[in-house]
């Protein structure tokens, strides 16, 4: 497996898709590792893990993370969903989602092969979770991605959330 893709810029392009799919929703809402009304059940900071791959000689990593999504209720959660599957399908990725009772989920693929999931717990809360296309190993990343993600229409400061691969 041949990758051209570091583990940096993995990282920024999954952010870029986090705000990018936050600015589909409501200015109130924001992603956190922890959810204040949860707090056991904390996100980690993302995981670097292997690929499996069957060709040894050439290894290539991925990247894992997943936020909570703060400001949802119960009452706004079909919402939610619609909207982010509404976005995903405007920006032409194949969409997945499960057809059964509560929980709710979907599931996204880029065009640059990047993963992006929305779960419904099954207490009703929402979480984005996304990982990266492999990439080849290297030192580890000196900048975790953030604990906290800001609405870019809340945010005092401009935000890079263009979706596009670069």
């Amino acid at each position: 497996m041949r990758t051209e893709l570091t583990q940096t810029a993995a990282r920024k392009r999954l952010h870029r898709y986090f705000v990018g799919t936050l600015r589909a929703l409501p200015a109130n809402l924001t992603l956190a590792l922890v959810h204040p009304e949860i707090p056991q059940a904390r996100f980690h900071n993302g995981v670097t893990l292997p690929c499996d791959d069957s060709d040894e000689d050439v290894r290539a990593e991925f990247f894992d993370i997943a936020y909570w999504i703060i400001g949802t209720t119960p009452d706004n959660v079909d919402g939610i969903f619609e909207s982010v599957i509404r976005f995903w399908i405007e920006l032409g990725w194949p969409i997945q989602t499960d057809h059964g009772p509560r929980p709710r989920a979907a599931y996204a693929r880029t065009s640059d092969n990047f993963s992006l999931s929305l779960q419904q717990s099954i207490d009703g809360y929402v979480s984005l979770a996304g990982s990266t296309p492999p990439f080849s190993p290297g030192p580890a990343e000196e900048s975790p991605l953030p604990e906290r993600i800001e609405h870019p229409l809340a945010a005092t400061q401009p935000v890079d959330d263009r979706i596009a691969p670069e």
